[in-house]
């Protein structure tokens, strides 16, 4: 059994007019499985997204902890949005990764999140080819 630290801080003191933002919260997570590493280069021209551009496939993992980078440096966007899309061969890929979107990562943004491994997750470029960083830390050994 492992143990993740993860920390966020939240700090600013020109958010709001009528507060300072100073905020900090820590937990302790349990890794049990094991963890990965990857980097995929997300096509800005598939036309099926689940089968060029599935980050995570839901039957390959346990509960999960992840973690999604951003690396692009581009300055003219290159964002990712990531979400479900319909079975491969689907003919509203991007329409559905459109409305069904649960994130976009902006160059050098980053998201950290539980995820319960019971869908499939996709991912979309609005330009390039950029690569997205992915790091899983199962919850419970598969």
């Amino acid at each position: 059994m492992a143990t993740l630290t993860p920390k966020l801080t939240l700090t600013s003191t020109d958010i709001s007019s009528s507060e300072q933002l100073n905020l900090t919260l820590t937990d302790t997570l349990t890794v049990d499985g094991p963890v990965q590493t990857k980097r995929l280069a997300i096509d800005s021209a598939a036309t099926d997204l689940e089968a060029t551009n599935l980050i995570l496939l839901a039957a390959s993992y346990s509960k999960s902890y992840v973690l999604l980078y951003n690396t692009s440096t581009a300055a003219s966007g290159e964002i990712i949005t990531i979400g479900t899309a319909v079975a491969t061969g689907g003919t509203n890929d991007f329409d559905l990764l459109a409305t069904a979107s649960q994130m976009s990562l902006a160059p050098g943004e980053w998201a950290f999140f539980p995820w319960e491994s019971d869908v499939n997750l996709a991912a979309d470029a609005t330009s390039g080819a950029p690569v997205l960083e992915v790091r899983i830390f199962q919850n419970i050994a598969s």
